[in-house]
């Protein structure tokens, strides 16, 4: 699978692209994603069909697109409206607490994903928003 990690050197961005076996080596690139220098991982699925995981230091976002339909990430424990500060592809949000993630969960689906090559819509494990 084609992942590609953002650089971020000043205001100049360049993608580090990686071709993939293992999700060993995905949990590596995953592992460099700080909120600072890497805040971008993006899964290349089939055509246009995608799962980009944001953030770093713990605090994380996914969105993705396949066929279409956009999805969000949800953490199901959170009910709050807070808007949490995080760096996801070079610039600074506000996202409702509501898309924050862990760790664990963030790189739990990100695996999935990889594993069975899209957007793990059908497990349990994971609550999306669809649009």
């Amino acid at each position: 699978m084609k992942i590609t990690l953002d650089n971020w050197d000043g205001s100049s961005c360049k993608e580090e692209i990686y071709h993939v076996n293992y999700s060993v080596k995905l949990l590596g690139i995953l592992e460099r994603l700080d909120n600072k220098k890497h805040t971008l991982v993006n899964l290349v699925l089939l055509e246009e069909n995608y799962l980009m995981i944001g953030g770093g230091n713990g605090k994380y976002v996914i969105t993705g697109e396949e066929n279409g339909i956009v999805f969000n990430l949800l953490n199901p424990s959170e009910g709050s409206t807070l808007k949490i500060e995080l760096n996801t592809g070079g610039q600074i949000g506000l996202f409702e607490s509501k898309y924050i993630l862990s760790k664990e969960m963030a790189f739990k689906c990100a695996v999935k994903c990889f594993t069975i090559g899209c957007i793990p819509q059908n497990d349990l494990d994971f609550v999306w928003e669809k649009y």
